[in-house]
């Protein structure tokens, strides 16, 4: 077993004796995990590995992350850079499409093989641009290898919230989301207001303070950002060119979620 110790903080605690925001270092063990199963411990923690190698180990057992979740932002019928983000993160568990997948003039001009390739891993919301469905639509609600994710398909198109096609959300379906406990994320095209200036749905804002997910993420704006509302982790999506994210969830605590922005071979953990 091998222990590397760094000093960074990309957990906000100690993964044995809980401490918070603490001189934090990192523990990568053995040959055969992935470069980036970890775990993280304080100072005081990372002395007591050293004599208690057994104890350590079985530490990090109960540490390995359980779901890998890929986060892909508008593609605009970009199949090509879908397929290559796809291919170099597999294995993953399932991915999420924020919505603006294609229209049907990018059908037709683009190889879509991608599509049949990972449409079995593929989950997405409607954006305003979506024509057709190219992989299978998120529920309202609906429980994806113990994740709890709450959705809205569709836009907002107007506040009488009237759903005369499948690009629209109506009032419907905002109230019963708002109306759910336990969510762990929540999927959406449009982003909510506070995010961006004059930019958002107060609605989405609404529903986010009502649901509290511990994950919302969002694209239709381009743009990478990323905050913390109440105890949400709110993320914008850019375009599929300019990055995406993956999360990784170990258990119900926010504290267990991981997520790594990525953009050619540059990456933010937090």
């Amino acid at each position: 077993m091998n222990l590397e110790k760094i000093k960074q903080r990309d957990r906000w605690t100690c993964r044995r004796c809980g401490h918070k925001f603490s001189d934090l270092v990192v523990l990568r063990f053995g040959v055969g995990y992935e470069e980036l199963d970890y775990i993280t411990v304080c100072t005081s923690c990372f002395e007591w590995t050293l004599s208690h190698i057994s104890e350590a180990n079985e530490l990090f057992k109960r540490s390995v992350r359980q779901n890998k979740i890929i986060l892909i932002g508008d593609c605009h019928g970009n199949f090509e850079r879908l397929d290559k983000i796809l291919t170099s993160e597999y294995p993953f568990d399932f991915f999420i499409s924020v919505g603006d997948i294609a229209e049907s003039s990018d059908l037709a001009h683009h190889n879509i093989s991608s599509i049949d390739k990972w449409k079995q891993k593929g989950y997405c919301v409607r954006g305003n641009h979506d024509e057709v469905e190219c992989f299978t639509p998120l529920e309202l609600v609906q429980e994806l290898n113990g994740i709890r994710i709450a959705s809205l398909n569709g836009m907002l198109k107007s506040r009488n919230f009237i759903k005369d096609s499948t690009n629209n959300i109506s009032f419907r379906e905002v109230m019963y989301l708002s109306h759910l406990r336990d969510v762990d994320m929540l999927v959406t095209h449009q982003p909510p207001s506070g995010l961006f200036n004059n930019i958002g749905e107060p609605v989405l804002e609404e529903l986010l303070n009502y649901l509290v997910p511990r994950i919302y993420v969002f694209g239709h704006i381009h743009k990478f950002k990323w905050r913390f509302h109440l105890n949400t982790f709110m993320i914008s999506l850019p375009l599929i060119t300019k990055g995406y994210a993956v999360a990784y969830f170990q258990g119900k605590d926010l504290r267990n979620i991981e997520i790594i922005f990525k953009k050619g071979k540059k990456f933010i953990r937090v």
